[in-house]
């Protein structure tokens, strides 16, 4: 049978999880095997099966990879153009040529719809189990919720019109699939954010708990899916009650969100746990899924994966920006890296010049860790946490918000917060229009690299002005349906594709 039915009927009731070396709830195991008809009946099922769901977070088909592909490669940020015709895919995606066939539009959607199938099964049966604390079960279904908006929050941003699983489905049901519009996904989305921000806790108590989903999550995810619904008025109230809870801030150095020494900061909201010496897996299961972002630092000469477009790096990383040091190694200035992690730079660290890859893409390159012994192919270099959502993109989400309001100088202290870290100058003008374009710039410098580019040229509806005279046309406003779903649902195809 072909994958998508296999997902649906199976993975909804697959809860496998992974030893991690951190010290967080995802150390908890649960062995490798499809589950039985009895799961989900006892307490400790609760757990296992929803540590399951945030096991997919970790898929190759999410912030693994593809996530970040389909939100940075197709963007102006990042250039695809190695020429390698093993990556033709991966080269697709930066060059407009999306295909139904594509693998990286394939997973992330299979990887997300994995989610959201494990996410039904808690919601479903969770509440049913005898023996559970009732604060616990509800706390369970908030986290269930909650991630399940998350995984539809990336199908309807990438595809538009999906389908609506609000349960777990049998084989009839899946091949009778249509797609649901739009509004009514996001209003799924909303309602399960507010309804789990009700229930989930502003912090845990237990550092083993450390890394789940938060009452912050929540509403900095509403923060975001108000903006896209041009809803400005709960925008900026979600992100105020970020703001309020007094839990978050930005953290001092830029450069330690991403290199692994401080990873459980003030300013991290929601992540991916990462840990050494397991093969190179995160949260997940999968021997065959390391964290690709390492194959895009400088540790080889031949470094192209979402290698930095030097259009970003001349047009949007001023002087100045220390954000620049972090996130760029420009080559075209002589800049190198201790890659033998020792400390000292010296001629047995230098990058060979390979143009036109001139510039390389530094974040998630582990600190003071030697990247020439081999490790880098075993995954024990493989810990550096992703960061999916952090405070920073609370700030500029109250900005936009008040900026949209006609509120434009309440807006000027958020902003500034952030251009302050990058050592920049602050911004005076309340010109509305002026302010609108700094905070795109402030997110495209900040999030860069991060997955988030091109949804939000999409969102506030510039993808032409900034990606057409890179190649983009109108059908590219969305990903197409993978052609396996076509074939085996009633799912039409995308207009173009």
């Amino acid at each position: 049978m072909k994958k998508i039915l296999k997902y649906i009927l199976v993975v909804a009731f697959f809860a496998t999880i992974s030893a991690c070396n951190e010290d967080a709830f995802l150390e908890k195991k649960y062995v490798n095997s499809i589950v039985d008809i009895n799961f989900l009946t006892i307490p400790t099922h609760a757990d296992q099966a929803v540590i399951g769901i945030y096991d997919a977070l970790g898929y190759q088909g999410l912030w693994k990879w593809d996530r970040i592909i389909l939100g940075s490669s197709s963007s102006d940020e990042i250039v695809e153009d190695h020429g390698d015709p093993g990556w033709a895919d991966l080269i697709s995606i930066d060059k407009y040529r999306w295909q139904p066939d594509n693998k990286h539009i394939w997973r992330h959607w299979t990887d997300n719809y994995a989610g959201i199938l494990m996410a039904n099964s808690v919601i479903q049966k969770v509440p049913s189990i005898k023996g559970m604390e009732n604060e616990l079960t509800k706390r369970y279904v908030a986290e269930a919720k909650a991630l399940r908006a998350l995984f539809y929050y990336n199908l309807v941003t990438a595809h538009g019109d999906v389908p609506l699983l609000t349960e777990p489905i049998g084989p009839d049901k899946a091949k009778n699939l249509t797609r649901e519009p739009a509004q009514n996904v996001w209003n799924l989305i909303i309602k399960d954010l507010t309804e789990a921000e009700t229930d989930l806790p502003a912090t845990y108590s237990s550092t083993n708990d450390r890394g789940r989903v938060t009452k912050g999550f929540a509403n900095t995810m509403l923060s975001t899916v108000y903006l896209w619904q041009k809803d400005y008025t709960n925008a900026l109230n979600a992100g105020i009650k970020v703001k309020e809870s007094n839990l978050y801030q930005l953290e001092k150095s830029y450069a330690d969100l991403f290199n692994g020494v401080k990873e459980f900061s003030s300013e991290r909201i929601f992540g991916i746990n990462c840990a050494s010496g397991i093969g190179g897996d995160m949260w997940n299961r999968r021997k065959d899924e390391g964290n690709r972002n390492y194959l895009w630092g400088p540790y080889f000469s031949w470094s192209w994966f979402t290698q930095p477009a030097r259009d970003f790096v001349d047009r949007e990383l001023k002087a100045g920006d220390i954000r620049m040091d972090t996130v760029i190694l420009d080559m075209r200035n002589g800049e190198t890296y201790d890659k033998n992690g020792d400390g000292i730079i010296t001629e047995e660290d230098a990058i060979p010049a390979n143009p036109p890859v001139d510039c390389h893409n530094m974040k998630l390159v582990p600190l003071h860790d030697n990247l020439n012994d081999g490790k880098i192919w075993s995954g024990d270099l493989d810990y550096v946490d992703i960061m999916i959502m952090r405070y920073a993109e609370v700030e500029l989400n109250i900005a936009e918000a008040l900026v949209n309001l006609n509120r434009a100088s309440e807006a000027l202290p958020y902003i500034n917060d952030i251009r302050k870290r990058a050592g920049l100058a602050d911004v005076v003008s309340t010109d509305k229009a002026l302010l609108e374009s700094i905070i795109l710039h402030e997110r495209m410098v900040e999030f860069c690299f991060e997955g988030k580019r091109f949804f939000d040229l999409k969102r506030v509806g510039k993808l032409k002005e900034f990606l057409g005279p890179l190649g983009w046309t109108d059908k590219n406003v969305v990903f197409p349906i993978p052609q396996k779903e076509i074939d085996l649902t009633k799912m039409k195809q995308s207009e173009g594709y």
